[in-house]
């Protein structure tokens, strides 16, 4: 608890999370990269596309290079084509019934952290989690959003959060397996997963995460060589993923994914570094596990993602605005903390 904080300690956090929303007010919005013949035919597009073919008939992949070949996409390597989850389940359902499907596992996820808060946080507390919530999966009410991966992933990790949390791991190892279907940007949940499941001796839970992270290799194995045997001499290559552009990346990121977007540089990147103080404050059993998770996003972002890939970010929501919730507590503890010692001091 940041309350039982000695009065020097409490005084050099209070005063490092002052730097850091000053330098958060310091950053300023990046420039907009040159329009390509990519840019002028969306990932979106790409993907309704794709299983406009499928449910034709045509392979995966061989629709999927192929479009992606037209259109000045790269081809390889293997990550530059996604999973055929979604496109598959497009194909099968139509896009409209997986929206419905998407609005359905966002109100499970809303549950699942009204359970999994319940007893650990205050009235107030949960009710501003589970808007702060929402309003971080807003992007689920677009219908043009449908297929994007990284939503999917996200509103999926969520539950798969609050399903942990509240000690349900066989039903979040399933929403998580889901989740890497989808995306496989949600590894790094699934082995931090794994890691507490390891420190804190849970050996069921520890096989079952281990399983899932051999099954999801298998898979890619697959998936990578589907892939190379539909790339052609000549494709374009990816660019790579080692941009390397600093933690400013990730706030920037954040902000443009999300409903902050509606407020103006750099104060969007400050209200995009808020949540990360509130998940500082929030009870014990969220803190231990959100801050590795949240933080170690925000580095992957800040270490590998280019400026065409800051729709990474929604991996990390609507989870992540729940921090929002727990920033009045911050604000308690650290008083307390400071005024304590005040007391103790005189």
């Amino acid at each position: 608890m940041l309350r039982a904080l000695p009065r020097t300690r409490a005084l050099l956090l209070l005063a490092m999370l002052g730097a850091l929303l000053a330098w958060s007010l310091s950053l300023h919005a990046p420039p907009v990269p040159p329009a390509g013949p990519a840019q002028d035919y969306s990932d979106l597009r790409l993907y309704q596309d794709v299983a406009g073919r499928v449910a034709a008939g045509e392979s995966y992949y061989a629709a999927t290079t192929s479009l992606q070949r037209a259109h000045g996409f790269p081809t390889h390597p293997f990550p530059t084509v996604r999973l055929p989850t979604l496109v598959f389940a497009a194909a099968l359902l139509g896009w409209s019934t997986l929206r419905l499907v998407l609005a359905a596992l966002l109100a499970a996820a809303v549950v699942q952290w009204m359970r999994a808060l319940d007893g650990i946080a205050s009235p107030r507390e949960r009710v501003a989690a589970l808007g702060f919530l929402l309003a971080g999966a807003a992007m689920v009410a677009s219908p043009a959003l449908v297929g994007q991966h990284e939503l999917w992933a996200g509103v999926l990790l969520a539950s798969a959060f609050a399903l942990r949390l509240r000690g349900n791991w066989r039903a979040a190892v399933t929403a998580a397996a889901f989740a890497l279907a989808v995306r496989e940007l949600a590894l790094p949940f699934v082995l931090l997963a794994l890691a507490f499941a390891l420190a804190e001796r849970r050996r069921a839970e520890a096989v079952a995460w281990g399983a899932l992270v051999v099954l999801f290799g298998a898979a890619i194995v697959l998936h990578a060589g589907a892939v190379a045997a539909h790339v052609r001499p000549g494709d374009l290559p990816s660019q790579g993923w080692t941009a390397l552009r600093g933690p400013g990346a990730a706030l920037r990121d954040l902000g443009d994914v999300s409903l902050l977007t509606l407020t103006p540089p750099p104060l969007r990147y400050a209200l995009a570094l808020l949540p990360l103080f509130g998940w500082l404050a929030a009870p014990a059993p969220l803190a231990r596990f959100g801050l590795p998770l949240f933080a170690g996003y925000m580095a992957m972002l800040a270490l590998f993602a280019r400026e065409q890939n800051f729709y990474w970010a929604i991996m990390l929501l609507p989870a992540y605005f729940i921090g929002f919730a727990f920033l009045p507590r911050l604000l308690k503890d650290l008083a307390h903390a400071l005024l304590a010692g005040r007391r103790a001091a005189l």
